[in-house]
């Protein structure tokens, strides 16, 4: 690296905390981005038109940091030559930027005990991955390790943990617990779990003697574990004395709660703020939308983090630079990014995708939730569907890509090819998996002869077609690797797969989970396989809610949304119930979107989605009883997603069909007389409790004066 990268790490010159370090992890040593991270490393792949790295490094610009150790093994060349001709390498850089060769590490643990080696690390250091997003103010992350650091001689480590709900799809991917100690954060246990639709055995298992002394500890498994720490001089010595330790949480987090020897803290940093990491195709995709959605604001698109980015920002979240050319025709929806340079033609539609620079996309296409990546060209006629299109890739007329494809860099398809669904085709041939197949060595010849993981893929790309089909080895054996690995490994899920309890750790199911009614839900009485009656309903309930958010979010009439829940509901032979269900499910979950994105506070949300849409349960419950369920449904959905003000939302909720005339007072006072006394729901019932009061003491009032006009007009007539 000119300049800076021949200069030796000052030592001493300076005060610790005059110059905090950041040491940045490239590697996530794991293969989930194959095949394009065979020719390109992780972190430099665009995400939202902009290379990962980038994100992490403005974080850290933001921050205290006054020098950056950036850390490389796979395709080390290629890093140190982008950050060696990047804006960080300038003389006013916010720090000091320097890149360390890695070659032989192949875990976290190989890398610290390199540093260790090196000896650059002189005091309190923030660990980071080179795939974090996030719009954490840092300088609130130090005050909190400075403090716990005076209170605690034996603290190591301040690890930065971010809240989600449990439906935000960053939870499902890498699912692990904390146990903390709830008086000061302090971590006492850590454990992976797995996921839900998985098999294994999901409960935690935790020493007594860990315990011992503590007065209160809560176990959490809401938290987004985004890897960003702060750590003690003495964690790389704790690697190099430990060999065994690969990984940072599962082996040195883990390792050192567990060890009665080293006798080490570590402490959690909870924050509201945002943050994640890209550690896999799901979570690129999801993290894209949250950033294109502005979830990531102050750290924005058209906040133009590359010099050379000219991006305005339009209603809609749709962002467009300078010189794209649209046709007349075409039709660019909601939530989409299109890059400077970029051709789309007539009649094509876009919607909830990334476009990057120099494309050229053909007449009558329709892509939808996809990332196209620059200089791609995509031919007349097109259909992509929640697909990643890299750099160079030429499609030809009328080729369709189903849910999950990855089409890697330079990967040329003939006309009116199908490809079907999670099918990966890179262009170059991937050898086996030895450390080449993981990008180690940028000396070897990548146009050897493909061996066991890579075959030529003329099916796939036409006989004048350039690409080779990628099969994910994990695929291999289905008896082999995680199942979390497994799932994750794709770009598709569902949303069942993505979806965590928070009411404990025991519930999270060991296959589908059965669904419970309470004891005023109606069933329709019908004779059925059980185990089909559950995937019946799972299937409804995934198809519903979907159906219910598309009718919100491009503000369909009443009586369209009730024709298609109607036709969905027939077709799978499920309960009202269930279509109850699916319905205040979805527009719980529009009440939370007005609420994450400040646009409504808590009760002007709930009030504004349920005056317009709660008009749907006027044709799904029709008697007292299903009333009576109907109110069960959105108490037990409001504890379900966790809501910060859980007794606002359902107070506000039932007003409004009590307002609307869907809910009456017979109903709401039989619903009350079985939820009243049920310590269950204590934490949402504060403000409806009070408001059931108000009602009954108003109908004593008009029954009081009814009878006294009564007595009137018969004195009358006497």
């Amino acid at each position: 690296m000119a300049g800076k990268k021949t200069k030796s790490h000052p030592k001493a010159e300076m005060g610790q905390d005059d110059r905090l370090q950041a040491i940045v992890l490239t590697d996530s040593f794991e293969t989930r981005f194959m095949p394009l991270s065979y020719d390109k490393p992780r972190c430099l792949l665009p995400l939202a038109n902009v290379p990962l790295i980038e994100y992490t490094l403005e974080f850290l610009a933001k921050g205290s940091v006054k020098e950056v150790y950036v850390v490389c093994s796979s395709h080390a060349s290629q890093i140190s030559s982008y950050i060696e001709t990047s804006k960080w390498n300038f003389p006013w850089s916010p720090f000091k930027i320097f890149t360390i060769m890695s070659p032989e590490a192949r875990s976290v643990g190989d890398a610290m005990r390199d540093l260790d080696n090196k000896g650059v690390i002189t005091g309190d250091f923030l660990l980071v991955s080179g795939d974090a997003v996030t719009n954490l103010e840092f300088d609130k992350m130090w005050d909190f390790h400075k403090r716990v650091h005076a209170k605690d001689k034996d603290h190591i480590v301040t690890t930065c943990l971010s809240k989600a709900t449990q439906y935000h799809k960053t939870r499902a991917f890498e699912p692990a617990t904390f146990i903390l100690d709830k008086s000061d954060n302090r971590c006492l246990y850590y454990q992976e779990i797995p996921l839900a639709s998985s098999k294994e055995k999901s409960a935690v298992e935790i020493d007594p003697d860990l315990l011992e002394g503590v007065d209160e500890f809560v176990l959490r498994n809401d938290l987004i574990d985004c890897r960003i720490d702060i750590c003690s001089p003495q964690v790389p010595a704790i690697f190099q004395e430990n060999f065994d330790y690969q990984m940072l949480r599962s082996d040195f987090v883990k390792g050192v709660l567990s060890s009665d020897l080293l006798r080490k803290h570590v402490y959690a940093y909870i924050t509201d703020e945002y943050a994640a990491r890209v550690e896999s195709w799901q979570s690129y995709d999801s993290i894209s939308q949250d950033f294109i959605g502005r979830w990531c604001y102050p750290l924005v698109l058209d906040s133009n983090l590359m010099s050379d980015q000219t991006y305005s920002y339009e209603s809609g979240h749709i962002y467009k630079e300078k010189d794209v050319v649209l046709a007349q025709s075409c039709k660019i929806g909601k939530c989409t990014a299109i890059g400077s340079r970029t051709k789309i033609g007539g009649g094509s539609v876009v919607e909830n995708c990334v476009i990057g620079r120099n494309c050229h996309i053909g007449a009558g296409c329709t892509i939808r939730d996809s990332y196209i990546w620059d200089n791609t060209i995509i031919g007349n006629e097109s259909v992509i569907n929640h697909s990643i299109i890299a750099d160079k890739a030429k499609l030809g007329n009328n080729v369709m890509l189903n849910d999950g494809c990855i089409i890697g860099f330079n990967v040329v398809i003939e006309d009116s090819k199908r490809l079907e669904k999670g099918v990966r085709v890179s262009g170059t041939p991937i050898k086996s998996m030895d450390d080449s197949a993981l990008g180690l060595s940028d000396s070897e010849d990548i146009n050897e002869e493909p061996q066991e993981y890579a075959e030529i893929a003329i099916e796939i790309c036409g006989a004048k077609g350039s690409g080779y089909l990628y099969e994910d080895p994990l695929s291999e054996d289905d008896h082999e690797g995680p199942t979390n690995e497994k799932m994750i490994s794709g770009l598709s899920h569902r949303l069942e797969e993505a979806c965590l309890s928070d009411a404990s750790i025991s519930s999270v199911p060991k296959s589908k989970k059965k669904r419970t009614l309470s004891t005023n839900s109606v069933y329709t009485d019908r004779e059925e396989n059980p185990s089909e009656l559950e995937e019946d309903e799972e299937d409804f309930e995934f198809e519903g809610v979907a159906t219910v958010k598309r009718a919100i979010e491009n503000n369909h009439d009443l009586d369209t949304a009730l024709l298609e829940l109607n036709t969905l509901r027939m077709s799978l032979n499920v309960s009202y119930h269930e279509v109850r269900k699916v319905t205040v499910i979805a527009l719980l979950d529009r009440v939370y979107h007005f609420i994450a994105t400040q646009t409504l506070g808590p009760k002007d949300a709930t009030v504004k989605v349920f005056s317009q849409w709660g008009q749907l349960f006027r044709r799904q419950a029709f008697d007292h009883e299903e009333h009576v369920d109907l109110m069960n449904v959105i108490m037990e959905e409001v504890v379900e997603q966790n809501f910060e003000k859980p007794d606002l939302i359902l107070f506000s909720a039932f007003t409004t069909l009590y307002d609307t005339g869907i809910l009456e007072e017979e109903a709401i006072y039989d619903w009350w007389t079985h939820v009243s006394k049920d310590p269950k729901f204590d934490n949402v019932k504060r403000f409806v409790a009070k408001w059931v009061e108000w009602l009954q003491e108003a109908d004593e009032e008009s029954s009081s004066d009814e009878s006294e006009g009564e007595e009137e007009d018969q004195e009358e007539d006497e």
